[in-house]
This record gives structure tokens, C-alpha cells and sequence, in this order.
């Protein structure tokens, strides 16, 4: 490397485990903070060779783990600096944000089942043996929102407590959906701040309210429900099924809401009164379904041409 080029890589390494030191002990900053952990790395990613990338990233890796122990190197590790990087290369190799982001989904569900793995091995602790009364205690809070608003908190008892018993059958769909989020909000983040200090260019994600899946998703929804009828509630199948149902089930649900936000969009909504609306929609359990009904219509039906114009 060039005597500049290790001087960026020395100064990005050394950003990256500040930002993840801060993240860590910030008691109320901290989780926003953790959003920019991995925008030093993906600048690396896209500017560096692909070896000097691997690098950096187990230079920062390391000096993570002699300040916070093995444990947090790990997490750095797994958590932020393999995704980061692998998103700076695929920026540089793919030029759409959708192939972008789905290699990145891949390696960032493929780091969540790697570090899963590590903290078994290290800690004798299974994380993907949750307790589901944990989850049940620890989501009362909704049901007491709902009632300070003046709502039934009925339905949404409810299906906490249905969900509190499956929880741990779910858990795949759910690393699924987080490497997801996580992938999706690194991306957008380190797209922002790359623009803003001029140092690379991710292409842009999507206009949200343009966001369409294909047809086949209707039946991977009819297959998740095939496998949950013959595994007849447990088994290999049924587990089978029930992840696929929830994972498109999600995606059915963001379709409806793309279509919301389009048409919302199209009435002239500032982007925060659009971010209400669909926050509301997500805490009133009646409407959660209701979009995911409308995001199967649209599907098939294609709603934002046949009335947007």
C-alpha cells in the first residue's frame, strides 16, 4: 500500500473501533451511534484493495478484542466489520442497490449464525434457546401503551401470548428478517454519510413507495402452509413452514405499505406524516393485517398503475 493509503486505512480502522467503543458505553446515544460503526469499513471496502479491506478489518477486530475482551471482538467482528467491508465490495462490483444488498443480506445472516456459534462455543449458552415468558414480560409494555392511548389492548395481548409460545420456533425467521434490517440501515447510513463527505457512492436504494416483489411469493405463502399441515404442529416441516410463513408474510407486508406510502405520496404528505401513518398502522394489529391483505392484492393486481396515474 501506498504511504497515503495506509495512513486512510490506519485512520478508518481507528474511526471504526471508536465508533463501536462510543456505541457500547453511550447510555442513550449508543444505539444510533452503532448505526455508523460499520461506514468506516464500507469506505475501506469500496477504496482499498479487497486484501487490504480483510485486513483492516482484523486489525480493527483485534484491537477491539484487547480493549473489551474476546467477547466484544467478536461482536465487532460479526456484527459490523465483515458486513461493512463485504458491502464496500459489492459496491464496487455490482452497480444496482437491490444485488447490492442482497449478497449483503447473505454475508450479514451468514456473520449472525457465525457469531451465534461463537458465543455457544464460548459461553456454553445457546442463543437461540429464548425464553419465551422473557419475551411475554418484557412486551407488556405494548399492551400498556395501547391503553394510555385509549385502545383496546385485547387483540394485541393476545397475539403476544401466542407469540411468546412460539417465539423459539420462529427464531430463524426472525435472524432472517434482523440480517435484513441490519444490512438495509448499514447501507442507507453509510450511503448518506458518503455522500455527504464525498469520499465514495453507493447507488441509492429504491424509492420506497416503488418497492414490488414477484408473483412467487404468493406461492411460497401457500407452501408455508402446506408444510405447516403436514408437519402437524411439530417436526422438521412444520418448523419449516411456519419460518417461510412468517418471512413472506413480512414481505407482504412491506409491499402494503409501499403501496400506502405511494399513495399517501401521491396526496401530497410530508415524508413525517407518511412515517406516522405507517407507525400507526404497525401498532394497531387490525391494520398490520389489513396491509398484508392489501399487499397481496397488489401483487397480483398491481394497484400503484392501475390507480396511481
Amino acid at each position: 500500500m501506498k504511504p497515503r493509503d495506509l495512513v486512510e486505512a490506519s485512520l478508518l480502522v481507528a474511526l471504526s473501533v471508536v465508533l463501536f467503543m462510543a456505541s457500547n458505553y453511550l447510555p442513550l446515544l449508543g444505539m444510533v451511534v452503532s448505526l455508523f460503526c460499520p461506514v468506516p469499513l464500507v469506505i475501506m471496502g469500496l477504496r482499498a484493495s479487497v486484501r487490504g479491506a480483510i485486513l483492516g478489518a482484523a486489525v480493527a477486530s483485534l484491537l477491539v478484542t484487547a480493549l473489551v475482551g474476546v467477547m466484544g471482538g467478536a461482536l465487532f467482528l460479526f456484527g459490523f466489520a465483515i458486513l461493512g467491508v463485504s458491502l464496500g465490495y459489492f459496491a464496487r462490483r455490482f452497480g444496482r442497490a437491490t444485488e447490492i444488498l442482497f449478497y449483503g443480506v447473505l454475508v450479514s445472516l451468514a456473520s449472525k449464525i457465525l457469531l451465534i456459534a461463537v458465543v455457544k462455543a464460548a459461553t456454553g449458552v445457546n442463543p437461540m434457546a429464548m425464553d419465551p415468558s422473557a419475551l411475554k414480560e418484557g412486551m407488556g409494555w405494548a399492551a400498556g401503551l395501547f391503553e394510555g392511548m385509549g385502545l383496546s389492548a385485547d387483540s394485541l395481548q393476545k397475539q403476544i401470548d401466542q407469540m411468546s409460545q412460539i417465539l423459539h420456533l420462529m427464531f430463524p425467521a426472525v435472524l432472517v428478517m434482523a440480517s435484513a434490517l441490519d444490512c438495509v440501515l448499514s447501507y442507507a447510513v453509510s450511503a448518506f454519510v458518503l455522500k455527504r463527505i464525498g469520499k465514495g457512492w453507493l447507488p441509492p436504494i429504491p424509492n420506497f413507495g416503488g418497492w414490488r416483489f414477484p408473483k412467487s411469493l404468493f406461492w411460497a405463502y401457500l407452501v408455508s402452509f402446506l408444510f405447516t399441515l403436514l408437519g402437524g404442529g411439530k417436526g422438521f416441516l412444520f418448523l419449516v413452514g411456519l419460518n417461510l410463513r412468517l418471512v413472506v408474510t413480512m414481505l407482504f407486508f412491506l409491499e402494503g405499505a409501499a403501496v400506502l406510502w405511494y399513495f399517501l405520496a401521491r396526496k401530497g404528505l410530508p415524508t413525517a406524516l407518511r412515517v406516522m401513518a405507517c407507525v400507526f398502522v404497525v401498532l394497531v394489529p387490525f391494520l398490520s393485517n389489513a396491509l398484508v391483505i392489501l399487499g397481496i392484492v397488489d401483487l397480483w393486481l398491481d394497484l400503484r398503475s392501475r390507480f396511481g396515474k
